[in-house]
């Protein structure tokens, strides 16, 4: 099913966890409507760049969040958040540009560098506007403050 110009609703459910493991990525009828905005500031960002936006997340069931060792309160679980790369550009420009241009997004993280993504989180209350970068110590993911 097209939500927007470029972005199917399989595309925003598609998860490799969820293949890899044999579990439903599914998502509820009253989550589409959040899968709507996402594309929607996907559009922006792809008009921006005038390139391909390649989505490696957006929806994640509660089995899927849990398998990749998700935060309970994700915005993937509300269909809110979006890990993505815009093709041929460097991860960190893409993260500024969001921060300064998408008015109402809640987080942008810069998600292990340049090997990594771009992490878009919207919600439906009131944007915290917080601009993070992640990393691994050891097993563990860090965030902290600031690209």
């Amino acid at each position: 099913m097209k939500l927007t110009e470029h972005f199917t609703r399989e595309e925003m459910e598609r998860s490799s966890t969820a293949i890899r493991l044999g579990i439903g990525n599914t998502c509820p009828p009253e989550l589409v409507p959040n899968m709507l905005i996402c594309a929607t500031v996907l559009e922006t960002i792809r008009a921006h760049y005038n390139k391909p936006i390649h989505v490696t997340s957006n929806y994640r069931s509660p089995a899927v969040n849990k398998a990749v060792g998700g935060s309970p309160t994700s915005a993937h679980s509300a269909a809110l958040g979006i890990d993505f790369e815009v093709d041929g550009e460097s991860n960190l420009a893409v993260c500024k540009w969001c921060a300064a241009n998408i008015p109402d997004y809640d987080q942008v993280i810069y998600e292990f560098g340049e090997a990594g993504w771009i992490h878009l989180g919207l919600t439906n209350g009131t944007p915290r506007k917080q601009k993070l970068s992640a990393v691994k110590q050891g097993k563990k993911t860090v965030y902290t403050n600031g690209f």
